[in-house]
Order: structure tokens, then sequence, then C-alpha cells
């Protein structure tokens, strides 16, 4: 019997809520996983932002169709699936404008655990600074040493916030991830280094490798460096003022933790935790130019010097680039991710209007899915490539 057309509009909501948990449904759980990259918030002291008590609505879109992509140099096509079930991915999600359009969550998690950002962590603070810098609380060439006066021997000394962001501060550092590997990556870093007094760890670095500005060298410490002169000048730990200045207003709908040392302070290079969902509304927030709604969250110029590929300034040997504590791919155009070890990305692409939230727990901080992962990336951008149906 073929249903009336009443019957199918009152049918038709279920259908798609069906079609949608379907596609939520977790496929097999991948072997050598590890474990630390969900919920680390259980196990490691904290601070913890609140969420927005009116978060940002995520709705419901069409379904993402079948995707297929080939690896450059070989002739046989992988589906989605296929990867989702081959590498040790905890979570993927993919926005077309505000629209969810394909959601999974793997190894047993779902949408409630916090997944730990890696490097992307690096990323959430340049937002931060750049609305301090908004403020007037910090400016692009000030240095280490202005804001921080006790730092005048240090190595990090006439190294400008803008050196910190681009990871060209000169300071010699030595960066591993590695497990036992002394490096600053890790003596900075409150998962490893716990008892450590990052503050004063830097303090003492005294040898430059080079002059500030002039030399791209990839460092946590950098970004901790930066930390430590963010929290001076706002007066508060950090996760308080991404509470007050980004979590709440850009909508969130959990609470996130910032991971910290005995002394208190958030391993702001690479031990933050949110929502997958979470995630993918600070990819919305980027593509939109720091904009949610009629708030303007995060200086819109900011966001462009963020994602701006600018070849004048001291850059990786091969792509991707790196703007402002942002990475940026070859095909620039305003497109950038956020990007962390271990499998943790968010892509963004405002010209097509499509963020992809993945994160991982890989047993090797170079996860051994990024081949794959960024062809992936390009075909599901191309499947959803469209006129933007909502600013």
């Amino acid at each position: 019997m073929t249903p009336s057309p009443r019957t199918e509009a009152r049918i038709a909501p279920l259908l798609a809520v069906l079609a949608f948990v379907a596609m939520q449904a977790p496929a097999h759980a991948q072997s050598g996983c590890l474990d630390v990259f969900r919920n680390p918030q259980r196990s490691y002291p904290n601070n913890t932002a609140s969420a927005s008590p009116a978060p940002l609505a995520l709705r419901l879109g069409a379904p993402l169709k079948s995707v297929s992509y080939k690896l450059p140099g070989e002739s046989a096509a992988a589906t989605l699936d296929d990867y989702l079930g081959k590498f040790c991915t905890t979570g993927l999600l993919i926005l077309k404008d505000r629209d969810i359009v394909f959601e999974r969550y793997l190894q047993g998690g779902g949408a409630a655990d916090k997944l730990l950002s890696a490097s992307m962590s690096k990323t959430v603070l340049a937002l931060l600074v750049g609305i301090a810098v908004s403020e007037g609380k910090l400016s692009l060439s000030e240095r280490v040493d202005a804001v921080l006066p006790d730092f005048k021997d240090s190595a990090f000394a006439p190294a400008t916030v803008e050196d910190l962001l681009r990871m060209t501060s000169g300071a010699a550092l030595v960066n591993s991830f590695e497990p036992g590997a002394e490096a600053d990556n890790r003596a900075t870093n409150p998962m490893v280094s716990p008892r450590q007094n990052v503050r004063d760890y830097l303090r003492g670095k005294r040898e430059r490798s080079s002059a500030p500005g002039t030399q791209f060298q990839y460092n946590g410490a950098q970004t901790a460096m930066l930390g430590a002169m963010l929290r001076q000048r706002v007066g508060m730990d950090l996760t308080s003022y991404l509470e007050q200045k980004l979590w709440i207003p850009m909508g969130a709908e959990s609470s996130a933790h910032w991971i910290k040392n005995q002394n208190g302070e958030e391993g702001v290079q690479g031990q933050f935790a949110a929502t997958l969902r979470d995630y993918a509304r600070l990819g919305y927030l980027v593509m939109n130019q720091g904009r949610i709604g009629d708030k303007q969250v995060v200086p819109a110029d900011w966001i462009a010097a963020m994602t701006a590929l600018r070849p004048d300034k001291p850059q990786p040997p091969r792509p991707p680039y790196y703007g402002l504590h942002t990475w940026i791919p070859q095909a620039a155009g305003g497109r950038s991710f956020f990007w962390g070890t271990n499998g943790q990305n968010i892509f963004i692409d405002p010209l097509a209007r499509v963020i992809i939230v993945h994160t991982g727990n890989s047993p090797k901080a170079e996860f051994d899915g990024n081949r794959h992962l960024f062809t992936l990336r390009d075909a599901i951008v191309r499947s959803l490539k469209s006129p933007a149906s909502d600013k």
C-alpha cells in the first residue's frame, strides 16, 4: 500500500533521524590506539571553561553522499568507511555551513567525550591573543622582556608576540615527541612534566639559534612563552579568559578543559580538551571571520592575519605553511587548519563553506593516516562544494 502524502509528511522527520543515527554508528575499533586522547580531564588536573547558556545551534543537514578517493600514484579507490576502519580515528564531523552532514564516533566513543587537542590548542591560544590585542592588552610588536621584565637575560627576551606566533623566536629549542626524550616541548607539557615550573624553565633558556623573526622552528615551548605573556597581561588564568572572551560568546555547547601542571600553568601548547561539536564551532567561528550571529567574537582582521599566507615570513621547507599559530595549505585562498599530533585536525574552507573535524589517537605522533586524510579532505570538499546557503 502506498502511504498518503500526510503519512509521508509525518514519518519523513523520523526517517531522517534514523538515517542520521545510522550515519553515526561506530565503526569497528582499531588496534594499538591510545586511550589518553579521550577524556584526559578525568585523569589530569585541569581548569574548566563553562559552556554557553545559549549554545550555537548546529542543524541536522542532508547526509553526506558516498565519498571515495584515490591516493596519488595509486589506481585503487578507497571509501570514507575504508579510511575510518583502517586508522586510529576517534571522531569525524563535517559541517556544510552550519549543517551537520556527517558525524561519527569510533572506538566506543560518543558525543559527550572530551577529546585532547594536541597542537590544535595553539590555534585556540592564537584566537585569545587576537582578542587581547583588540582590547589593547598586547601588541604584535611587543617584546617578551617588555611584558615580562624578569626575562631580560632569557633567550626569548628580544622575541616579539608576532615572532612567537610565527614560531620564529630564535631561541635554541629541541622538539621531540619520542617518549623519554629530553625536549623543550615535552618539558613544558603538563601531562609529561607535571612538576615543571614552566615560567622558570623558559626564563632559564639562554642559547639562541637565530635572530628573532628569521627562522621557522616549530616548538610548543614558544607557545608556552606566548601563554605566559598573555596570562601576565590579562591578569587571570587563561581558561577563565577563554571562558569569558571566547567559549561562552562563541556558543559552546559543552565545557572545555585545559590540563595544567602543579603550578597551575595550563598546557596551552597542546593540552586542551573539548567535544567534537565544539571543535566544529571553533571552525565555524574562523570560517565566519570571527563572527557568531550579531557578535564579533574575534576581530575579522585578526582572523585574516592568522590565515594569510605570508611568503615574506619564515616558513616550513614544504607545505603546509604557517600563519599566526595556524596552518595554511598550499592552496591557501583563506583556507586554514588547526593541526595536532596523533590525528587532530580542524579543516576550514570558507570558499566551499565546509568544516571537517577529525580527532585521533594513533600510537605515533606522526599520524599514519595523514597521507589518506588530506586526500580524503579534498574529496569531501569536492562532494559538498556548492553556493553558500547560510552565511
